[in-house]
């Protein structure tokens, strides 16, 4: 088993034990087992996007744009829509 899915593997294992959990997974198949297990789940792009809301940092799109320089992959709908929401520039 690649060492990533390990970890997303081992992270869903102890969600399960643990009430009330809220998984941060990022891999699509991850974040389709961990639906179907009914556990909560968000990923780095909802994190950053409480951040904001929360006031703990004052813009989503210069970590947004950081993550893209690294190999950080995500759907261009799904940040859109969180520039979108955050009344960011959506002019990628």
């Amino acid at each position: 088993m690649h060492p990533s899915r390990l970890g997303e593997a081992s992270a869903i294992a102890l969600a399960k034990e643990t009430e009330d959990a809220l998984l941060l997974l990022d891999d699509l198949n991850a974040r389709k087992l961990a639906g179907k297990l009914n556990l909560k789940i968000t990923g780095t792009l909802g994190v950053i996007n409480k951040a904001k809301q929360r006031g703990i940092i004052s813009k989503v799109k210069p970590l947004i744009d950081k993550l893209l320089n690294t190999d950080f992959r995500i759907s261009e709908n799904i940040i859109a829509e969180i520039l979108r929401i955050n009344n960011e520039n959506t002019n990628r």
